[in-house]
């Protein structure tokens, strides 16, 4: 198993050397399996292992079990442990979700956090073969399509399930012979949640009155949906490119004309594709909401618009449609710039990018890319988002003016303000996104030293 584990790395390109990867140790015989395998790895493929626990609080003494046994594993073997206690039951009350979703929130969102702290990396979660074919059944019987029967994949995103095609018994066997302990978690073996129901109730059922091999089959149509799955998403990027006009992170606007020239499945398709990249995922978008979109296409007209799902509107403009990301107040940000080194800004879902070049150097042209006069800049610089009173001389004007009244003159919605990126230095605010450099920054023939300013929307990279 240990050379089947090995083979995935290899041939699905899962882990590189340098990666930092963070495995969701939970202390089952899934999670204990991939943590033995993993540090074993890390020295000939050299990444470097991390850990990260949740404890979910809902099974008492067990679960600070379940905790304490995965600090002392860590600790015994020196990997770095990330954990988080949060009640899930409570929490799913908070989210009005069920448990198993509350619980798959807490832990996703505490890997995250976790990334961040390490400065980026992979997720190593232990889904096995059982668990693939679990995941088809389940969608089998809510109705899903290829998408959905393609379930869930060795790598997506920043994502790894190394062990996917390993099957559980393969996964007990190899613990056992090599005396590794692991925890139990009683609640699996409860039918109370739908996917205990499969695993406990259905899976045996079928195995017993029609083939044996179930889970093998259901795995080897999750691959065949996976092939089919990836074509179909190259036509409709292709598509997709073909109507766009615009995009940010807020929003896609897509012609109205071409979308309605296609047949409701295409037209559908890229929707959803539109959620996906101001989403990153499609996770409760449902063949429902998207009949609604193809609807709204067919039928709608200029000024109409409809609430979509999970935060996200669709509105017709003339000949545009444009699906917007409902976004939250943004938060105050403020980050120091250090020259050369790209820069993400979470808040906004932009990086940056501040170098110095020499009047030589100097280009004009990218959209995306502003020059100042590096010779007067005074201390450090700083990127950050507006502050009450903000002011600045706008190139090509002798008087200052406040930031507020730049927006209003310029029409900016008031949502997308706290949004835009502006660079300071100890004394003044030299630049404001997409718009204005401050008066005494410009470049001139007497310049020696330019700051070259380049920012960029993640969906744009």
């Amino acid at each position: 198993m240990y050379n089947l584990v090995k083979q995935n790395i290899f041939d699905k390109n899962l882990i590189e050397p340098g990666d930092n990867v963070l495995i969701g140790l939970s202390g089952g015989p899934d999670s204990v399996f991939l943590f033995h395998n993993l540090r074993k790895l890390k020295i000939d493929l050299s990444f470097n292992l991390y850990a990260s626990h949740v404890n979910h609080m809902y099974r008492g003494k067990d679960a600070m079990h379940d905790e304490e046994f995965v600090r002392e594993l860590c600790g015994k073997y020196s990997v770095k442990l990330f954990v988080k206690r949060k009640n899930a039951s409570e929490y799913a009350r908070e989210l009005k979700v069920t448990e198993e979703e509350a619980g798959r929130k807490l832990r996703y969102g505490f890997f995250s956090d976790n990334l961040k702290e390490i400065g980026g990396g992979k997720v190593a979660v232990a889904h096995n073969l059982n668990d693939q074919a679990e995941t088809v059944l389940q969608r089998i019987i809510r109705g899903s399509g290829v998408d959905g029967l393609s379930a869930m994949s060795f790598k997506k995103g920043s994502l790894i399930r190394p062990m996917l095609n390993v099957p559980k018994s393969e996964v007990l066997n190899y613990l056992h012979e090599n005396n590794y302990e692991y925890c139990i978690d009683g609640t699996n073996l409860q039918d109370v949640y739908g996917r205990n129901k499969i695993r406990i109730n259905l899976i045996p059922y079928l195995e017993k009155s029609f083939n044996p091999n179930i889970q093998n089959t259901l795995y080897r149509m999750s691959e065949t949906m996976e092939r089919d799955k990836k074509i179909i998403e190259k036509y409709v990027e292709l598509r997709f490119n073909d109507v766009l006009i615009e995009k940010d992170s807020k929003k896609v606007i897509l012609s109205l004309s071409r979308l309605k020239d296609m047949d409701p499945g295409e037209s559908g398709r890229i929707v959803r594709h539109a959620i996906e990249v101001l989403k990153g995922n499609t996770v409760n978008i449902e063949m429902k909401h998207i009949d609604y979109a193809t609807e709204f296409i067919r039928t709608g007209s200029t000024g109409k618009k409809i609430n979509l799902s999970e935060g996200f509107t669709i509105e017709i403009s003339y000949d545009n449609l444009i699906v917007n990301k409902i976004v939250d107040n943004i938060p105050n940000f403020q980050y120091n710039i250090v020259l050369n080194e790209t820069l993400e800004i979470p808040e906004v879902g932009k990086t940056l990018l501040c170098r110095v070049l020499n009047s030589s150097e100097f280009k004009n042209g990218d959209k995306n890319s502003i020059s100042l006069n590096y010779d007067l800049i005074k201390g450090s610089l700083v990127v950050r988002n507006r502050r009450p009173g903000d002011s600045m001389v706008p190139c090509g004007m002798t008087g200052s003016k406040k930031i507020k009244d730049i927006f209003i003159d310029l029409k900016v919605p008031s949502e997308e303000r706290d949004s835009k990126l502006i660079i300071a230095d100890d004394d003044k605010v030299l630049w404001l996104e997409g718009f204005r450099i401050h008066n005494s920054f410009k470049v001139s023939s007497s310049t020696k030293k330019i700051l070259n300013i380049t920012w960029r929307s993640s969906t744009d990279e």
